[in-house]
Order: structure tokens, then C-alpha cells, then sequence
């Protein structure tokens, strides 16, 4: 953990944490447990859960005691905002103008897996954002190089997601069935739709030896009624959302997790898997290559190919003991992403602004 002299004079903004039902949500959550001391974590949430009503009230409730807490909390130094793209970016954007006229220092920590499309639909006021933070925080080497090459960002490094190592991992005698796991919100873009398409047409090949077990929410009617169409009952399972306790039943009975996403930051259930020694199916895309390596800890597939998507879950299925070594693989692959590793990275970069 960072040390606690660092931590009382460093303020977290970022979505609802509590019960995290998103990757920068649950990674906020993972830094209130795993990298700040218990009690010093300081924390507004910004946004939440809900209809617009809710999340308008959240944002200004979340401006007000921003507000209160700079002008009179001398101790805090800096501002640790954590975002994506399009609204999740505006919204931060108040809180760092906020900070500037508090005269904080400020590190915007970008998540967002689709900000390059967002960049090139907004460069002008993106670029007059990100020129009033004192560092730019990124995912992944891909992004960073993007950010200084492309952008222009010059104070950007690397922070790699934080993820605790399991207390267990083992999974239950499974009677021969390969369990894949699909972890995140259910959309076009996450490629859950194409498993669909992919299971369907190996559906023959995959009867009494495969289940596909999607948790998540977005969504959900959508992907229950194509399942139905394709009448995948015996070979697709709907968990729900779940939570904590849920998750880790479902990662520890997994064989593998699948994430065949179209763009991604560095997504949070690829390492929560790895944690858990187990491979991944999935696509190199935003900071994905650097934690997985094909034929090494995962297998790979372009986005949308929806013909090697099935060859590579067949593959996954015929050669479990080759997944199972994968996993091993992975475990070693996620060892920077441990509580430890990320600590010393954030707590250096802090004591670079406090002491500017």
C-alpha cells in the first residue's frame, strides 16, 4: 500500500464504488481495499446508477462538496480523477477546472477503451482538457504512445490496473464440460453477440462438452431473446449481474474467459481471470496485447471474425490440458497488475507532484 503520509493529501473522483457494477468502478473499489491504508482514502463519486434525474443530482451534490473539501481541507494536494470518454469525460472536466483554480495538482486517469474515437469527434476541447492536468495516466505502452504521438501529451506514463490474487481458484469437478466465462457489459462492442454466432454454428460440436456462462448487465433482453432464436438453452447461460461473492464462484468453475471486444482500455475481468490462473480468449485491441500473448496464456481472434471465434472456442475445448498451462502462464503474466507492483508506481508518481 502506499504510505499513508502520501494518501491524506490525495483526493479520488470517480463513479460509484461501493457495489461496482463497472471496470472503473471496480478498480476504484480495488484501490479503496488494496493500495490506500485503511481510513485514508478520500473519495467523491461523481456519478452513479440511474435515471438521468438521479445522475444529474449526483454530479452536483459531487461539485458542491468538492468544493467545500478544497477550501478548507489544506492537507489534500492533489485531485485523482478517474474517467473514460464522451459524458464520463465532460463531467471530469468541471472537477479539473475546480482543482486548477485551488491551485491541486491533477491526474487524469483515462479508462476508456473507445477515447480515440471520442478524440477525433471532440480534438479541440479534448486537447484544451487534458492541457490543464499535471499528468495524464494511461493503461497500457499502446495508449501511452498514442497520447505523446498523436495528442501531444507529454506528462503521460502507465499505471497498470490493480487486481488482489485470489485467496482460492481452484474449480469443481466439472463431468467433462468446458466452462467459458463472459464477464462485463453485454454489447455489440464486448463481442458477446458474436459468441452467439459462433457457438450457433459449431453447435453440433460443442453439445455435452461446452457451457458459455455470460454475467453482466446492458443488454440483457436483447441477448436473452437472440439466444432464444438460436435456441442455445443447453449450450448459453444468463447468470445475472453478480456480485463479489458470485463472481468468484463463477471464476473459480470457469476454464477460461472469453472477451472478443471490437476496443478496450485494459479491461479489469481479462486480469481478474489471469489472477485466477486461467486463460483468455480474446482480441489485440487498446492495451490487450500487453497481457496476453497468443498460444502463450490466451488464444487470439480478430474483432467481429466470427469463423476463427469458433475454431478457437473448439480448440479451447479439445485441448484442456493446453488451457490449463496457458493459465499457469497467465498467473505470471498479471504479477505487475498485483496490489504491490502498482502501489510503488502510484505512490511515485504522487511524490513527483506533491514535491514539484
Amino acid at each position: 500500500m502506499i504510505s499513508t503520509e502520501i494518501a491524506r493529501q490525495v483526493l479520488t473522483i470517480g463513479p460509484e464504488h461501493v457495489h461496482p457494477k463497472g471496470g472503473i468502478a471496480q478498480i476504484i473499489y480495488n484501490y479503496s481495499r488494496e493500495v490506500f491504508p485503511s481510513g485514508y482514502f478520500w473519495y467523491i463519486s461523481n456519478s452513479c446508477e440511474g435515471n438521468k434525474l438521479k445522475k444529474i443530482y449526483r454530479l452536483i451534490s459531487a461539485l458542491i462538496q468538492c468544493f467545500f473539501i478544497l477550501l478548507f481541507c489544506w492537507r489534500i494536494k492533489i485531485i485523482h480523477i478517474h474517467t473514460a470518454s464522451r459524458f464520463s469525460f465532460k463531467r471530469s472536466s468541471w472537477f479539473i477546472r475546480m482543482a486548477k483554480i485551488f491551485g491541486k495538482k491533477v491526474i487524469l486517469h483515462i479508462h476508456g477503451g473507445a477515447f480515440k474515437k471520442y478524440y477525433s469527434s471532440d480534438r479541440d476541447f479534448i486537447e484544451r482538457i487534458l492541457g490543464r492536468c499535471d499528468w495524464v495516466v494511461v493503461l497500457s505502452k499502446a495508449w501511452e504512445e498514442w497520447f505523446r504521438s498523436t495528442v501531444g501529451v507529454k506528462n503521460v506514463m502507465v499505471v497498470p490496473n490493480v487486481i488482489p490474487l485470489p485467496e482460492s481458484y481452484e474449480h469443481p469437478d466439472d463431468e467433462g464440460i468446458f466452462h467459458l466465462l463472459f464477464l462485463g457489459y453485454i454489447a455489440e462492442g464486448k463481442g458477446v453477440f458474436d459468441m452467439l454466432k459462433a457457438i450457433s454454428a459449431n453447435r453440433s460440436k460443442l453439445q455435452k462438452r461446452f457451457l458459455f456462462h455470460v454475467a453482466g448487465n446492458g443488454r440483457v433482453a436483447e441477448f436473452k431473446s437472440r439466444v432464444e432464436e438460436m435456441d442455445l438453452h443447453d449450450l448459453v447461460r444468463y447468470e445475472g449481474w453478480v456480485d463479489s461473492n458470485a463472481k468468484h464462484k463463477l471464476l473459480c468453475q470457469c476454464d477460461a474467459l472469453a472477451l472478443p471486444s471490437y476496443f478496450e482500455g485494459l479491461p479489469i475481468s481479462l486480469l481478474e481471470a489471469m489472477s485466477y490462473h486461467r486463460p483468455v480468449l480474446t482480441t489485440p485491441v487498446g492495451g490487450i496485447p500487453s497481457i496476453v500473448e497468443d498460444g502463450v496464456n490466451g488464444l487470439m481472434v480478430q474483432p467481429g471474425d466470427c469463423n476463427a471465434l469458433g475454431e478457437r472456442i473448439l480448440y479451447m475445448v479439445e485441448h484442456k490440458e493446453e488451457m490449463q498451462a496457458m493459465g499457469e502462464a497467465s498467473l505470471e503474466k498479471v504479477k505487475p497488475y498485483l496490489p504491490d507492483s502498482v502501489s510503488s508506481t502510484l505512490e511515485e508518481l504522487y511524490r513527483i507532484l506533491i514535491n514539484y
